[in-house]
């Protein structure tokens, strides 16, 4: 049943279970208690459509890295996030789960084996073809798949990710008839969570929530009480509803060792990092469309990424990170800036950016007298001109893998909403660490193009001399860690059953409670651990 907070009628409301978000985890987990005895009410800010009001409530001010606005990289309604979502899909790998000594702050308390069998559950939910991911000879042996051929690549430091995409499904139109169908489940529309309340009356110094206070727009409040609480709201909201519930603890609820907000961590991603232009007779086939392309196969779709081998990202001391190769037209830089100058002095006018073009020219000096050479030997010489259409080598985006930093944290700011309600302040903060890690990626692939004899790589993207991030890098809305799970109360915000440490019956389900966050898209994760929640509070309301 979907009921709009402001209808007549709707007062003070009780369940089981109280979930807070209507996105994929408080969906799914909603969904995992249909037509059972147990009540359900699912606690919606948004309605069943975008709102600019509704988004509105997301601002807040970015102190830290530059980003996408906070209101535009998530969305306030029915289904949430998933509204605006790629549908790109990967499980973490199980090394992402495990602690390194280099990095003091990594470490799951569950493993991947715990989240195997949700993970496969997950993928129906998202409606893939298929629950194997690096089973490139499945694929293979499917109709139209034997093209997808994996670089035979010449080092054990890089292998071939292999991705699936989503539909992508959205999660409030796939599964509102299932919200409506069961007789068990409540959807509350139009509800904004204010804070959360605590039980007086609990006993044996035990802390529980008793309830939540919510408002309408139009200043009608509501009372929720409940036995379980689950957050569902992501990476931001989970930190602004926790810190401004100061009657559960007085510098927020879970909040008794300075954790909340903590942590933060997005997947940054750098596009055109490096350029990859085919050597003129290359070694091994330039047709590449596992890495090219989206293939569709079997029902599903497959594409390919370069990623580390796990051990040797350790030994290299760096995170993960995913090279996304883009075919490209364009050889290298420096042939584009000699065409476009050749262009100009031609058509009679002195080139811009003159001294740019220069210097893109003498750093692919090679290049171009290559290119020179053969047309000097009647060789085709389609180097002057622009657009052939023709795959010269590939333009490479760099997504990685951020090292949890204790600084990069997510507070409330001194603005309020319509509600009074404090806006969240944004310090993404990148490291020394993170700095390798892109480097070490590219430098990788470099190495390895080379030595396969497939082309020459310019890498563009410069951090050396502690030289700043590149203005066009941004996060990939991906926010995560903000209530991390961690086995002991001074570690993290929640215990490996995404229970609130200090808070007897609050859960927090999404991204905020991962450690650490791989290279892969958080969302098939975020739907295996809800699925693992729903098991786990059916044992505690049955």
């Amino acid at each position: 049943m979907l009921i709009k907070a402001d209808s007549p009628g709707v007062s003070d409301l009780s369940a089981d279970l109280v979930i807070i978000g209507a996105g994929a985890a408080g969906i799914t987990l909603a969904r995992q208690f249909a037509k059972t005895r147990t009540s359900v009410l699912l606690v919606e800010s948004g309605g069943l459509e975008r709102d600019e009001a509704q988004q509105d409530l997301y601002m807040g001010e970015q102190l830290g890295l530059p980003d996408l606005p906070l209101h535009v990289s998530r969305l306030r309604y029915f289904g949430g996030s998933t509204n605006h979502w790629a549908g790109w899909c990967r499980p973490l790998e199980p090394e992402d789960f495990a602690s390194r000594k280099d990095w003091p702050e990594s470490g799951w308390p569950i493993r991947r084996s715990d989240l195997d069998a949700y993970y496969r559950q997950a993928a129906d939910l998202v409606e893939l073809g298929h629950s194997a991911f690096d089973d490139l000879g499945f694929w293979q042996r499917q109709p139209g798949g034997a093209q997808l051929q994996a670089l035979a690549l010449p080092t054990d430091r890089l292998r071939t990710a292999l991705f699936q995409v989503s539909p992508p499904t959205r999660f409030g139109e796939r599964y509102r008839q299932d919200m409506e169908a069961a007789g068990n489940i409540k959807v509350l529309l139009g509800a904004n969570v204010l804070e959360l309340l605590p039980d007086k009356a609990a006993v044996g110094g035990a802390k529980k929530v008793a309830g939540l206070v919510a408002t309408t727009d139009a200043g009608k409040r509501i009372k929720v009480s409940g036995k379980q609480f689950v957050l569902a709201v992501g990476g931001m909201e989970t930190p602004r509803i926790l810190l401004s519930s100061t009657q559960m603890h007085a510098h927020g609820a879970g909040n008794e060792h300075d954790l909340v907000g903590r942590y933060f961590q997005d997947h940054p991603w750098v596009t055109s990092a490096a350029a990859l232009r085919f050597a003129s007779t290359p070694k091994v086939p330039t047709q590449l469309p596992l890495y090219f392309d989206i293939t569709e196969l079997a029902g599903a779709q497959v594409f390919g990424a370069l990623a580390p081998n796990p051990a040797r990202a350790v030994e290299a001391g760096v995170g993960g990170f995913r090279l996304w190769l883009r075919p490209s037209t364009v050889s290298s830089q420096g042939m584009d800036s000699l065409r476009q100058t050749y262009a100009e002095v031609s058509a009679g006018k002195l080139p811009d950016r003159l001294g740019e073009h220069v210097g893109n020219m003498l750093a692919d000096w090679d290049v171009i007298a290559n290119n020179i050479y053969k047309t000097a030997f009647n060789t085709p010489h389609d180097w002057l001109n622009v657009g052939t259409g023709k795959i010269l080598g590939a333009s490479i985006d760099l997504n990685f893998e951020q090292k949890p930093r204790f600084d990069s944290r997510v507070t409330l700011g001194k603005a309020v909403d319509r509600f009074g309600i404090r806006r969240v302040n944004v310090d993404w903060r990148l490291g020394d660490e993170d700095r390798r890690t892109a480097t070490t990626a590219l430098q990788w692939a470099a190495e390895a193009f080379g030595q396969m004899e497939l082309g020459r790589t310019r890498v563009t993207l410069d951090l050396s001399h502690n030289k700043p991030w590149p203005e066009d890098m941004k996060g990939s809305s991906h926010h995560m860690g903000t209530a991390r799970m961690a086995a002991t109360p001074d570690k993290g915000v929640v215990n490996a059953d995404s229970r609130v440490h200090s808070v007897d019956n609050l859960y927090i389900a999404g991204s905020a409670v991962f450690p650490t966050s791989g290279y892969a898209n958080p969302t098939l994760t975020i739907v295996a651990l809800a699925l693992r929640l729903a098991d786990h509070l059916k044992g505690r309301l049955a």
